[in-house]
Parts: C-alpha cells; structure tokens; sequence
C-alpha cells in the first residue's frame, strides 16, 4: 500500500490528485472494455463515474488553489493496494461477461475504502498538524462518496437480483469434505481445458498448459473415486448443487457469439477466480485434508496464472 508517511499537505494534496486520476484511467480503460464486450450496462455505469471522478480532480485543484497549496511534480501516478481488502471486485468488475452495474459499483466502492483508510491512517499517524487537518478532510470525503455509492450499489443489487441477472459463484463455505473439493476442481477445470482449447490454435503454451490441466483433472477424478470406493466419501447436496448452477449459467453465456479477445480475458479471469476459490477454501476450513488439497490447487491456480501471463501477457485484459 502507498506509504501513510506523508510529511507535507503538498504532498498529500498531490497524491490525492493523482489517485482521482487513477480512477480516470482505471474506469477510461474499464469502459473501454466492457464497449468491446458489448456490456453497454456496465460501460455505461464507468462512463458516468468517469464524470464524477472528474468533477473530485476539477474540486480538488480548486481547494489547492484557494489554499495555496502546490501540486508537488515528484509525485507521479500511483496505484494503491491495500491487502487488507480483498481484490475480488477488481476482478469481477474488469471481466466483460461478469461485470454489471452492481459490480462496477461494488468496484467503486472499494475503492473508496482504500483511499478512506490510506487517509485516516495518515491523519492518525502524521507529525503535522496542518497533514492531519487536510487528511481528515479528505477521509470524510472519500467515506460520504463511500456512503452515495453504498446506496446506488443496493438498489443495482436489488435491480439484478429481479432481472436474475446475478450470475452463481463458487462458495468456499459448500466445501466441507475432501470430496466436495475435489469435485470443484474437476468442475473448474474442465470449464478451463474448454476454454484453453477455444485459443489454443496458434498457442503452443496454452496447448502444453490445456494437456497439463487434462492430467490434473483425471488425477482428481482417481482421488474421488478412491474417497468413495475406500472412505465412503461422497460430495455432499451443497457443492452439488452450486456446480449445477454455475455449470447452467455458463452454458447459458457460452451461447453467445464472442470474439478471440473476449475469450483470453474470460480464460483468464476464470483462472484468478479458481486462485481466489481455492485461497478462500484455505482461510475457511477447519479440516486438515481439506485445508492441504486447497493449498495444493491455489498453487497449481498461481503457476497456471503466471504462464496464461507470460505467454499472453495485455491480451489477459488486466488494468495495472
């Protein structure tokens, strides 16, 4: 995360102007895609926070200037990240097919919880008196735009919920035996050895990779069925019937035309996704087994992640 260690209001003044420009950039590149993945809902949710976002950098340098403060031309473009707050909506919203009004504001306001702690902590942690009075200032803001985007994100959520529109995620909390594990990472990888085969043609990695996830999944289908022969250990109604739904809701999305890019970048978040899943699974369970298999498949998850990225690198469509 940026260092709280701010020592002058020029400074803080100027970080806070080049986060409101982040945000610019962020949803600029964010709208774009999602207009290339034809999700006119959600770009046009990221067009009119391209306006707002705006109008806080336009408030901003009015305040400096009324106040005398100078823009300090050392402090260049950040990107803060706080690992205190999980990167789930980054990837939701930045995802063409999964991303909608609801999780573009989700997006949005996770964001303003980073900028609201990176501001109290400075408030609470600076020397100067004029630091803190400023950065004070500013957490109040960015929690009243925290608050707006709260509200708008409810209704969206209610909006989505009425059109069935919210699509099914995997739950870590469904995963309760070794078997119900298992039967996830079956699940998640054949959706991404299809997916692998889809933009494999002039990709000899993703070919290599898409046989490797081949060998994963008949290796996890061998456990499943020793669980069952030898422990009596089946997957349980839960993770059976989330698979099903997720499983109904791909083949639903799968029926629409899409282009190559828009394929590497479903490829590609469905992969962070299985990290995310499989991390969760970590942090959730109170079982041995579990806890081990989990962390076996977060790194696979990590290693396949790292070779989509090196061998397809700004197709994947992520925004830095």
């Amino acid at each position: 995360m940026l260092s709280t260690n701010v020592k002058t209001t020029n400074d803080l003044m100027s970080i806070a102007l080049q986060a409101e420009r982040e945000a610019i950039r962020r949803y600029t590149m964010l709208a774009e895609k999602m207009r290339e993945g034809d999700n006119t809902s959600a770009a046009g949710l990221f067009e009119r926070m391209i306006i707002e976002e705006e109008e806080h950098e336009r408030l901003l340098l009015a305040w400096m200037e009324q106040e005398g403060i100078k823009e300090n031309s050392d402090i260049g473009p950040i990107s803060w990240k706080d690992p205190n707050i999980s990167t789930t909506y980054d990837d939701e919203a930045r995802d063409p097919y999964q991303s909608s009004p609801y999780r573009a504001l989700a997006f949005a306001v996770h964001n303003e919880e980073i900028a609201f702690r990176f501001y109290t902590h400075v408030a609470a942690e600076s020397e100067s008196k004029m630091v803190r009075k400023y950065a004070e200032i500013l957490a109040r803001e960015e929690l009243g735009h925290a608050a707006l985007l709260r509200a708008e994100r409810r209704r969206a959520y209610h909006l989505e919920r009425e059109d069935d529109m919210v699509e099914p995620r995997l739950d870590p909390k469904s995963v309760h035996n070794k078997a119900d594990l298992l039967m996830a990472a079956v699940h998640i990888d054949h959706f991404l050895e299809e997916e692998m085969n889809k933009i494999s043609e002039n990709a000899p990695e993703i070919k290599v990779l898409s046989s490797e996830t081949r060998l994963q999944i008949k290796s996890n289908e061998s456990m499943l069925r020793d669980l069952a022969m030898n422990e009596k250990m089946s997957p349980g109604d839960h993770i059976t019937r989330n698979l099903a739904q997720i499983k109904s809701y791909n083949d639903y999305i799968g029926q629409n035309a899409i282009t190559q890019d828009l394929k590497i970048q479903r490829l590609c978040a469905c992969c962070d996704r299985s990290f995310s899943f499989y991390d969760a699974v970590v942090d959730v369970t109170n079982d041995e087994a579990v806890m081990l298999t989990a962390q076996k498949l977060s790194s696979s998850a990590l290693d396949r992640i790292g070779v989509l990225k090196e061998t397809l690198g700004k197709e994947c469509g992520c925004v830095d």
